[in-house]
């Protein structure tokens, strides 16, 4: 399987953060990560793939979170 594109990665915070409830601005300001850093990745702009692991681990924290109060 390819690996996605950040396009597609960008695609996937969205839809992932809409579901949660959390707007992209307060989940990059969560992960310790610019606002202006999601609209490079949108744009295909190459940046390090820190920032990127930095909110995939916010947005999994917050959906475990969620999880875990459904209960």
């Amino acid at each position: 399987m390819a690996e996605p594109t950040p396009n597609e990665l960008a695609q996937q915070i969205t839809r992932r953060a809409n579901a949660l409830g959390i707007s992209i601005a307060s989940l990059c300001r969560k992960a310790g990560v610019s606002r202006r850093w999601f609209e490079f990745l949108k744009k295909r702009t190459p940046k390090a793939v820190e920032a990127y692991i930095k909110i995939e681990q916010q947005l999994t924290a917050m959906e475990q979170n969620k999880t875990a109060d459904n209960r």
